[in-house]
C-alpha cells in the first residue's frame, strides 16, 4: 500500500468536498460542506492548496484545512489561521495519521509568523495539539417575554429586514474595513462569508436606507452590525415578528460596548464563555494587542508581571500610566513559570486565573487578565 502526504491540488477537489462530506456525515448529522462553508468551499472558491491530505493509493484518508487570515488590532495586523475539516476515514483511525498532519500545519504555521491559530472541536482531543479553550464570547439569550416587558408602550420604528443583496454586502465590506479589531475580510468573500454555518445575511434597513446587517440560523444571530445603537430595540422587535422566532440568541465580543449595555438589561440570561480552541504562537505580541484592546474598556492598574514559557518565550508585560507594553525579560526569576496551555488559560480564558497557583493571589493578574481574544462566528472554517 502507498502512503502519500501531500497538499490538495486541482485533481482533488472533488475528492476533497467528498471526504470531507462522508466522514462528519458519519460523525453526526448530514454534510454539505459547498453550502454549509460556501466561502471556502463554495463553486468559485480555490481551496484544494488549502488542504493537507493522507493518501492511502490514491485515496484520501485524511485530510485538514488550514485557511490563513490576517487579524486588525488597532494599528497591528496579526497573521494567524483557521483549522477545520478535520477528518480521518473511520477504517484509518488509530494509523497516527491525524497526528502527522497537525504536526506538519502547525509548522507551516510558525514558519509564516502566525501570531495564534483558532479551531472548533472537543477540548481534550485538541489540546493534545497544544489547543484549548480561550477567547471571551458574551452570549445573550432573548425571548418574546422580555422584549413584550422591557419594551411595553413603544412605538417600534418601521424597520424592514431584507436578504441582503451583494451590492449591498460590497457596502458593508467597506464599513468592516474601516473596523478596529476583527479579521480582515476580503470584499468579494464578505457575503459568502456571512453566509457560514447556514446563516442568513439580512440588511436592516430603515425608511429604505440600510443601516447595519446581520446573519441569523434560526433565533441565533452569528453577526449583527449597527450604524445607531438605539435601533436595537427596533432590530430585535423586528427580527422576533419578521422571522417568527420565538428566541434569540447573540454573541458578542467584550469589547463590544455599544449594544451589550442594552442587552445587558433586556436579557433573560447572559453567560461569558470560551470563544474557540486556540493555540498561541507568538504570545508576546498576542498578549500585547489584546491587552491594548482590554485597556480601551476596563482601566488597567499600573505594574509589571513576568512570565516564562515552556516554549522558550520569556517577557515582562508592563502597564504604566493605563497604557500596556511588552518586553523581553531575561531576569532569572520570572512572577510565572507556565506551560503553553497554562498561558493560554491564564491569558486568555474566563476565570483561567484559578486553574494556575497563585495566580488568583495577584491583584495584577485579576485585573488584566482575561485578553478579549475572540474570532466571530462566521470567520471560522
Amino acid at each position: 500500500m502507498k502512503i502519500e502526504f501531500c497538499m490538495g491540488t486541482p485533481e482533488d477537489r472533488q475528492d476533497i468536498l467528498d471526504f470531507g462530506d462522508l466522514v462528519f456525515s458519519k460523525n453526526g448529522r448530514p454534510h454539505d460542506f459547498q453550502t454549509l462553508l460556501p466561502r471556502l468551499y463554495g463553486p468559485k472558491a480555490v481551496f484544494e492548496p488549502l488542504h493537507y491530505l493522507v493518501k492511502e493509493d490514491g485515496k484520501i484518508r485524511a485530510m485538514i484545512c488550514v485557511l490563513p487570515m490576517e487579524y486588525r488590532v488597532g494599528n497591528r495586523t496579526l497573521k494567524c489561521s483557521g483549522v477545520g475539516t478535520v477528518s480521518v476515514h473511520p477504517m484509518t483511525r488509530g494509523r497516527g495519521y491525524m497526528k502527522k498532519l497537525m504536526a506538519w500545519a502547525m509548522e507551516d504555521m510558525q514558519k509564516r509568523g502566525e501570531a495564534f491559530s483558532v479551531l472548533g472541536g472537543l477540548r481534550q482531543r485538541y489540546e493534545y495539539y497544544g489547543y484549548t479553550p480561550a477567547g471571551t464570547t458574551l452570549q445573550y439569550s432573548i425571548n418574546r417575554d422580555n422584549l413584550r416587558h422591557r419594551y411595553r408602550g413603544r412605538d417600534f420604528a418601521p424597520v424592514c429586514l431584507s436578504p441582503m443583496t451583494q451590492e449591498q454586502a460590497v457596502a458593508f465590506a467597506a464599513s468592516h474595513a474601516q473596523r478596529s479589531i476583527g479579521v480582515v475580510r476580503k470584499e468579494e468573500e464578505f457575503l459568502d462569508i456571512l453566509r457560514s454555518w447556514n446563516a442568513v445575511p439580512y440588511t436592516v434597513l430603515l425608511n429604505e436606507k440600510a443601516v447595519g446587517y446581520f446573519c441569523c440560523s434560526g433565533g441565533h444571530i452569528g453577526e449583527l452590525q449597527l450604524d445607531d445603537a438605539s435601533l436595537l430595540p427596533d432590530v430585535l422587535h423586528a427580527i422576533a415578528e419578521q422571522l417568527h422566532v420565538e428566541e434569540i440568541s447573540i454573541p458578542l465580543p467584550a469589547w463590544e460596548t455599544a449594544l451589550s449595555p442594552e442587552l445587558g438589561h433586556l436579557a433573560e440570561d447572559v453567560r461569558i464563555t470560551a470563544d474557540h480552541n486556540y493555540r498561541i504562537f507568538d504570545f508576546p505580541a498576542i498578549v500585547e494587542a489584546f491587552l491594548t484592546v482590554r485597556a480601551g474598556y476596563t482601566p488597567l492598574p499600573d505594574g509589571t508581571l513576568s512570565f516564562a514559557i515552556e516554549n522558550g518565550q520569556r517577557f515582562a508585560v508592563t502597564v504604566k500610566d493605563g497604557a500596556p507594553a511588552v518586553s523581553a525579560f531575561d531576569g532569572e526569576t520570572p512572577d510565572f513559570h507556565l506551560k503553553a496551555l497554562e498561558a493560554i488559560r491564564l491569558f486568555f480564558a474566563p476565570e483561567g486565573w484559578r486553574e494556575i497557583l497563585h495566580a488568583g493571589s495577584n491583584a495584577l493578574v485579576r485585573a488584566w487578565f482575561p485578553l478579549p481574544l475572540h474570532t466571530p462566528e462566521p470567520d471560522n472554517c
